[in-house]
């Protein structure tokens, strides 16, 4: 509708602005949309970092994925996501917090319609290291797809779960364990994940797991690391699906109850500090920085899973504890070690009653050398202050005789 000379009705210019209002408002969107989806796969990638160099290490560096994420961004079109998609991704955020839908809706839009098996796995491995998050991702993919496209996925699947699935298994059955161990501040979800799957994959004593995740964690963490692998084994072995077969989880149960009796080696020490310290003054020695109720307590465990105990591997914790240039310092450090055999648990820290009785006469004997070690420096250094008195009282027999 037109007045005099053509003019739109105001009406009219109404109309064409709120469209095109709209139009910016609707384009704004989708570009928050891309920043905010953008955000959180780099703020995911920054929790999925492995924390603990010494487990193996799958992902790629996160500078490298950084790179390849901004480069993907720069290349995106704004075309938004479907109503399906984002209800899906949604769904799966509400099951597993660890899974942003904005990140899942993301990781939708890279897939093309002639992408190969290959291709979804590749960009898979980009978006999710963890191999449990990524079997679920893919279970959203399926979810979100149709055609051909939905085949190659579902090839994608198989062949995912093919190569990677008892570690799918172990993360999947143990991700409500890793989330809440995570908000303790033992470190992220994933990195939990891939230690229990490294625990579970490739079985250890108690002594030396324990020997690892000492090294790894602070004494004060101990307990609650030890917390989180035996919930954990007790919800794969609960689950359909346990990762490793039931008898195996079990010996691992066994294993890591042992780890308690450990700690309690710790607390042992712990309260003997006070006593070694004293000993110390009273000796007129300064107890060394590193000797501490950690070292100790490791340096023992150390000395306790060896299969064959001596003297000698006793007396060379001294060296271990920076203590080996004072005899009487490496006798209070060796009877701390003395008491502690008859403090600690039988069955969860020897390997047997024997085991236990040589490593108790290994610290005897150690003992005993370093006792009588001391004793001839003892009588050596009486015979010298001897020497020093007669050199003394020499010339002063010389003087009275001149005297005379």
């Amino acid at each position: 509708m037109t007045v005099h000379g053509g003019t739109p009705a105001p009406r009219e210019d109404a109309t064409l602005a709120a469209f095109r209002r709209e139009g910016v408002e609707t384009s704004q969107e989708l570009r928050d949309e891309q920043i905010t989806a953008k955000n959180a796969l780099l703020d995911y990638l920054k929790e999925t970092v492995n924390p603990f160099p010494k487990l193996p290490k799958t992902e790629k560096s996160l500078d490298a994925q950084r790179a390849r994420i901004q480069k993907m961004m720069k290349g995106e079109k704004g075309t938004g996501s479907s109503e399906q998609v984002k209800d899906q991704a949604s769904r799966f955020q509400q099951r597993n917090p660890e899974l942003r839908s904005s990140v899942l809706i993301l990781l939708r839009e890279r897939l093309k319609k002639d992408d190969s098996k290959e291709d979804i796995l590749s960009k898979l491995a980009e978006f999710y290291p963890d191999v449990s998050l990524a079997d679920e991702a893919l279970e959203f993919l399926l979810a979100t797809t149709d055609g051909e496209l939905a085949k190659s996925v579902q090839e994608a699947k198989d062949e995912f779960t093919q190569l990677n699935g008892r570690e799918i298994a172990a993360g999947r059955n143990i991700g409500t364990q890793a989330r809440e161990a995570a908000n303790k501040g033992l470190g992220t979800a994933t990195s939990l994940r891939d230690m229990y799957r490294d625990i579970t994959g490739n079985p250890r004593d108690s002594s030396a797991l324990f020997q690892e995740l000492s090294q790894r964690y602070a004494f004060k963490e101990l307990k609650q690391v030890v917390d989180f692998m035996l919930h954990s084994l007790g919800a794969d072995m609960k689950s359909k699906g346990p990762s490793i077969a039931p008898g195996q989880l079990h010996r691992l149960f066994t294993e890591t109850r042992s780890l308690q009796a450990i700690l309690g080696v710790y607390r042992f020490f712990r309260t003997r500090m006070g006593l070694m310290d004293r000993l110390f003054q009273k000796e007129g020695l300064q107890l060394p920085s590193q000797l501490n109720f950690e070292t100790m307590a490791k340096q023992f465990m150390a000395l306790a899973s060896d299969r064959y105990p001596s003297s000698d591997k006793a007396l060379q914790t001294a060296v271990k504890l920076g203590i080996e240039k004072w005899i009487m310092a490496k006798i209070i450090a060796l009877s701390q070690f003395r008491d502690a055999i008859r403090e600690v648990a039988v069955n969860q820290i020897y390997r047997s009653l024997q085991h236990r009785d040589d490593l108790y006469l290994a610290i005897l004997e150690a003992l005993e050398e370093l006792e009588d070690e001391l004793e001839e420096l003892m009588e050596r250094e009486e015979r010298e202050r001897e020497d020093q008195e007669e050199e003394e009282e020499e010339p002063e027999e010389e003087e009275e005789e001149e005297e005379e």
